[in-house]
């Protein structure tokens, strides 16, 4: 009777390698907000280039960006910190990315962590059917959020789902405020958070979500 083969070192499956995140570097007193930043699947060095760099550019300096396969629990842990200092906390996730978000968000829920700012970005699409968020459904925000920005723009196939409907965040809790943001079909999964070169942002994308998060990170600086 045959056996079976024998998993050996070049045969057995492999865990996706996980990248260390790109950690913030802060002064001791710094008050300002706590930013996770999650990037999507092949997304790290474009995201570091485009909304990291944008970020702390415009001074938000504890903002640390990480993967969308990071530990939930490790993420939950390094916002917690800062929430129990007193200072804001919020979460941007960009395609898969925005998946981990909410995934992180829930974690922040079961610890009973307000979280004040959730955004989410392309995070639908194709990456519905990536092994890591398969059957995960990111559209229920979690009862701690307090405002949830939901983008996504219809000619964007890689993050956006084809009904309309299927797109739109909805809270679990009145007192969450949801915005869901439709862009111009001409903004790609890649321009919808392309900050750089500013001859090359998308008009839509300048106002409407670049400039409109930093409006919303310095509500939550002027809060904490």
């Amino acid at each position: 009777m045959p056996t079976a083969p024998v998993a050996t070192a070049d045969t057995a499956p492999r865990r996706p390698r996980i990248l260390p995140p790109l950690r913030a570097a802060v002064d001791a007193g710094y008050r300002g907000p706590r930013i996770a930043l999650i990037h999507g699947l092949m997304a790290r060095e474009y995201v570091q280039g485009q909304l990291l760099h944008y970020l702390r550019g415009a001074g938000h300096a504890d903002t640390t960006q990480w993967g969308h396969l990071a530990p939930v629990h490790t993420i939950a842990d390094h916002l917690q910190q800062a929430a129990q200092a007193g200072r804001g906390i919020a979460i941007v996730g960009y395609s898969q990315g925005g998946f981990h978000a909410v995934k992180i968000a829930r974690e922040l829920q079961r610890r009973h962590v307000a979280l004040p700012l959730l955004v989410t970005i392309a995070a639908g699409g194709k990456g519905r059917w990536m092994p890591a968020q398969w059957g995960f459904d990111p559209r229920p925000v979690p009862v701690n959020v307090g405002h949830c920005l939901n983008y996504f723009a219809a000619g964007d196939g890689l993050g956006t789902d084809r009904h309309t409907a299927r797109n739109h965040a909805h809270a679990q809790h009145p007192a969450t405020r949801i915005e869901n943001i439709a862009l111009e079909p001409s903004v790609s999964h890649t321009g919808i958070v392309r900050c750089y070169p500013a001859a090359r942002v998308h008009p839509q994308v300048k106002t409407r979500l670049l400039e409109r998060l930093l409006a919303e990170l310095e509500a939550l600086s002027r809060a904490g």
